[in-house]
């Protein structure tokens, strides 16, 4: 849960700390002090995106740091994802997140003082806080989030998580082989063309490493008259000549070796001397050697430019290397025989692929079932939960019909749109257009409740979720949020005293001026102050003492109810 939010430069939020409790928490203030900036604070941990007007004028960057307490299943949870992508996480210890939001529009997030990506961040900010906003509100009416609800209460996501992997590898299945009939059109034109390609460069078999090779041998060649003369000199100098090296080095050498016994420096200088004549020897015949090497007529020469000619022009042709062209010839010849057997691989992508759509129309059906079995529970327990939050009449019901036209969607082949009745005797209609505004905020706080129960969150944010209602509604959505405060943390923002007096920690936001600027302060209120925040709730401007007196009554009201909840739940306890 979340234990602490330290905001720096966003917007109004100069610089705040707020330490939260772990039960329920409510954030209340004058509309506009800056309430819907810790939304945003929470919002960003999550990997929401970032938008440089948050930035504060005059700063560089914003700063949202968090730490979460990694107690319970949860906790544990969160853990094990951390240290499966190396990051270390502990339960006692918790967990730092940091966003860091740029004006330049660049940013950065940590996770344990660690750079990570947003997608990571989102990953992880996700299995932390569950923010549930006005905006998810007016989500209800989009029929296609109603599906992803069901499923959740029903616990598929194993099943779709297999559905999936099968959707896609149909989907793959299907586009290859609707790339490979777009282009039979092209077969022939394609595989006469391969062929042409193909003739010549299997004429010339070009070799990695050939071009410089031969690029070598005919400089040589093109030089051949220069390097015989070159050799014949030198094997007449070391060799032939009446005063060649090699004599002279030999008449040394005798009359080194005439003293060698006697002193060691001529004994040096005969072995020196003796080495040398040998090399002298030896180089003289590499000297006849390479005379005999370019001893040749010009049809070698002739042959060998032809070769590089070819290689030249087919390097351009094919716009790579020479040593890449025997790559380029393989690749051709792999894509010829692909369209010389297209009928084969047609044949064979066509079953491959009937085979995982009827394997995902399968999976589609087990959903399906799915739904269908869950939907009855489902709607039951929405509407218990409805009659707490004071619709007392209210049926909701899952419609799930499978697509007519049997096409299959990443969730299967079902539409699930939830249908909604408010009062007694009125027919069902789509929830989209028949709840009003009110009605929706409480079949969104309804929807969490049920899905508490399998949810791994834990915290819950609700921004507003109130809008509409008022009175004994708002009391019983009050007692709905501080139910779901004993199993997990909750964070409100509202408007409402009736709620507000439930939480165990109640925080007042509000604007104030100093040198000269506006900045927003997050103030957490003892008892007295909240008896006077409750009052100015109800109120307005003008806080009364009787306004006060009705304060404390809802506060302690509150509390009576909280502890006989407490009470009730102890009673209906199954021993362990």
């Amino acid at each position: 849960m979340l234990d602490l939010l330290h905001v720096r430069r966003l917007a109004l939020l100069d610089d705040v700390t707020v330490e939260f409790d772990p039960r329920m928490n409510v954030l209340t203030g004058e509309t506009g002090a800056g309430k819907s900036l810790i939304i945003d604070a929470l919002s960003l941990l999550r990997g929401g995106r970032a938008q440089s007007e948050l930035v504060r004028e005059g700063a560089d960057v914003a700063h949202v740091q968090a730490q979460f307490g990694l107690s319970g299943s949860t906790g544990a949870a969160v853990v094990a994802f951390l240290k499966e992508h190396g990051i270390e996480g502990d339960g006692d210890e918790g967990l730092v997140v940091e966003r860091v939001v740029s004006r330049q529009g660049r940013g950065r997030s940590r996770l344990q003082a660690e750079l990570t990506t947003q997608a990571m961040l989102r990953a992880v900010g996700e299995r932390l806080v569950d923010i549930c906003s006005q905006h998810e509100h007016h989500s209800l009416t989009h029929v296609k989030r109603h599906i992803e609800l069901l499923d959740s209460y029903a616990k598929l996501d194993a099943e779709l998580a297999r559905y999936a992997e099968t959707y896609g590898e149909w989907r793959k299945l299907s586009s290859e082989l609707e790339e490979l009939r777009e282009r039979t059109g092209e077969r022939f034109q394609r595989i006469d063309y391969l062929r042409f390609q193909l003739e010549e460069l299997d004429r010339l078999e070009p070799q990695v490493g050939e071009y410089q090779q031969l690029r070598g041998r005919v400089e040589l060649l093109r030089n051949g008259r220069d390097w015989i003369s070159f050799a014949s000199e030198a094997q007449h100098s070391l060799y032939e000549a009446d005063d060649a090296i090699a004599g002279r080095l030999a008449g040394l050498l005798e009359r080194a070796n005439r003293g060698s016994e006697d002193s060691p420096l001529l004994a040096e200088m005969a072995g020196q001397l003796e080495s040398a004549q040998i090399a002298c020897e030896e180089a003289a015949a590499a000297a006849a050697r390479l005379s005999q090497e370019f001893d040749v007529d010009g049809a070698e020469l002739e042959g060998l430019e032809a070769r590089l000619d070819e290689l030249d022009r087919l390097r351009h042709k094919h716009a790579c290397s020479v040593d890449e062209l025997p790559q380029r010839r393989d690749v051709m010849h792999a894509t010829l025989q692909q369209l010389e057997n297209v009928e084969e691989r047609a044949a064979e992508l066509a079953s491959l692929e009937a085979g995982a759509q009827q394997r995902c129309r399968g999976l589609a059906r087990g959903l399906h079932q799915g739904r269908l079995d869950a939907a009855t529970a489902f709607a039951g327990a929405v509407e218990t939960r409805l009659a707490a939050l004071h619709i007392p009449n209210a049926r909701i019901r899952a419609q799930i019909e499978f697509e007519a036209s049997g096409e299959l969607g990443p969730r299967g082949g079902d539409r699930v749109e939830f249908m909604f009745s408010a009062n007694e005797g009125e027919s069902l209609g789509p929830l989209s257009k028949v709840a009003s505004g009110g009605e929706l905020s409480r079949v969104l706080l309804a929807l969490k409740g049920v899905l508490a129960t399998g949810d791994h969150v834990a915290t819950y944010v609700f921004d507003e979720v109130d809008a509409g209602v008022g009175g004994a509604v708002a009391e019983a959505i009050g007692r709905e949020l501080s139910r779901a405060a004993a199993d997990r943390q909750v964070l409100c923002i509202t408007h409402l005293p009736q709620i507000a007096a439930f939480a165990q920690a109640h925080f007042r936001v509000e604007k104030c001026s100093e040198g000269g600027r506006t900045r927003t302060r997050v103030v957490r209120l003892d008892d007295r102050a909240r008896v006077e925040e409750l009052a100015r709730m109800m109120a307005g401007a003008r806080v009364t003492p009787r306004a006060r007196e009705h304060a404390a009554e809802l506060l302690s009201g509150a509390r009576r109810k909280h502890r006989g909840t407490k009470r009730r739940r102890s009673a209906t306890a199954v021993p362990t």
